[in-house]
């Protein structure tokens, strides 16, 4: 009796302070999604417009890692080829143009199609790449140049 005599003295004078709608609060609504572009391309590293296959594709998501101070063989790709850079520092030299750029951790590139190109890691980590292939259901994605049939 003495504890509920003691709660009505203390809260009595905020009774009137709190307005009905703030005593019920409904559930807090979680803040909206954000989504924020991080980069936008148009062409491929070369130069070259992106031009997807016809027909039906396959999409393939891979992971590669480089180790410190290795190299990815002398390679093209027939499909635009999608690259994100995890981690570390890859530089990426095109055989063809003789252009080569160094990416690092959160850096985006799409690989030229059609053109010799390789990668090596930089610095005394290895790099860690995500890459994203569509291409037609059964096509190969990578060539490898010490692979190719020899030239007529």
């Amino acid at each position: 009796m003495i504890r509920a005599l003691l709660a009505v003295a203390v809260l009595a004078p905020f009774w009137g302070a709190v307005p009905a709608a703030a005593a019920q609060t409904p559930a807090e609504t979680p803040p909206a999604p954000v989504t924020t572009p991080l980069k936008s391309l148009e062409a491929t590293s070369a130069g070259q417009p992106i031009v997807m296959p016809q027909g039906p594709l396959r999409v393939t998501v891979s992971q590669t890692v480089i180790p410190a101070h290795g190299a990815l063989p002398v390679h093209k790709h027939p499909y635009p080829r999608y690259v994100y850079v995890l981690a570390g520092r890859v530089r990426v030299t095109n055989l063809v143009t003789g252009q080569a750029v160094e990416l690092k951790a959160g850096d985006m590139t799409i690989d030229p199609v059609d053109q010799w190109h390789k990668a090596e890691a930089l610095g005394e980590g290895p790099a860690r790449l995500i890459a994203v292939d569509q291409a037609p259901p059964g096509a190969a994605t990578t060539i490898r140049q010490d692979a190719a049939p020899p030239a007529p």
